[in-house]
C-alpha cells in the first residue's frame, strides 16, 4: 500500500489569505532552557496549509468545524488533472469549464465519484496563487448532482481571490458538499484511490487544518 502525503508543510513561511493570522509557535516551556518539558503555543489562522471550510466560513450560524461529516473525509476517490482546462490568459484565470471537467471524468472512471481531487496546478509546488481561478460553480452544483460528497483542490480557494459572492463556496454548502482546499497534489497520480483527511475538532471554528493522505495499491 502505498501512502502520499497531501499536506504541504506548515511554518511561519507558509502564506495565508492576506491579512489573515500566519502560522506561530511560541515556546512556553523549554528542555533546553532547564523545564521537565517543551511547550509551545500554536496561533494560526484554521485556513492554513490543507484544510476544510465549514459552512460557518461563508453564512452566518451555518455549521462549524466540529460538524463536519467524517465521512464524507475518508473513502474512496478520484485524482483528476485539470491543468490544461484553466485559462491563464486572464486574470484571474478562468476556470475549468464544468463541460470539460466532466469529459476527463467520464473518460477515467464510472460514476458516480463521491470524492475528488483537482490537480489545477501545471508544475509541482503549492505556492500563493495570486490568479487563482476557483471552481466553476456549475461543475460543483453537477459533482454534488451525481453524488459527490467531499470536493478536493490544490487551490488557495474555490473562488477566485478577489471574489466577494463566493458562487462556488454557497454551492456546494447548499448541497452539504465539503470542500477540502490548499492541498499539494504534485505527486498524487492521477486516477482511483482512498483519501484520507480528518478535521479535528474544533467547536465554533469556520475552518480546520486536515493532515490528508491518499493511500494507493
Amino acid at each position: 500500500m502505498q501512502i502520499i502525503d497531501l499536506s504541504p508543510a506548515v511554518d511561519g513561511a507558509t502564506a495565508v489569505w492576506p491579512g489573515d493570522a500566519p502560522f506561530r509557535l511560541q515556546r512556553r516551556w523549554s528542555i533546553a532552557a532547564g523545564d521537565s518539558v517543551s511547550v509551545q503555543t500554536i496561533t494560526s489562522t484554521g485556513h492554513v496549509g490543507a484544510h476544510i471550510d465549514a459552512p460557518a466560513h461563508v453564512l452566518e450560524g451555518a455549521p462549524d468545524a466540529a460538524s463536519i461529516d467524517l465521512d464524507a473525509c475518508i473513502g474512496s476517490c478520484l485524482v483528476l488533472d485539470v491543468s490544461e482546462l484553466v485559462d491563464r490568459s486572464s486574470d484571474p484565470f478562468r476556470f475549468a469549464p464544468e463541460s470539460a471537467i466532466r469529459a476527463r471524468i467520464a473518460d477515467v472512471s464510472p460514476a458516480p465519484v463521491e470524492r475528488l481531487l483537482l490537480r489545477h496546478r501545471a508544475a509541482p509546488g503549492n505556492d500563493w496563487m495570486p490568479k487563482s481561478p476557483g471552481v466553476d460553480p456549475a461543475f460543483v452544483r453537477w459533482f454534488a448532482e451525481q453524488g459527490g460528497r467531499l470536493l478536493g483542490i490544490d487551490l488557495d480557494s474555490f473562488d477566485p481571490l478577489q471574489d466577494t459572492v463566493l458562487a462556488a463556496h454557497r454551492a456546494a454548502i447548499a448541497a452539504e458538499v465539503v470542500l477540502l482546499e490548499g492541498l499539494d497534489l504534485a505527486l498524487a497520480p492521477e486516477g482511483p484511490g482512498e483519501l484520507i483527511a480528518f478535521p479535528l475538532r474544533l467547536v465554533g471554528a469556520d475552518a480546520s487544518p486536515v493532515r490528508a493522505v491518499l493511500r494507493r495499491p
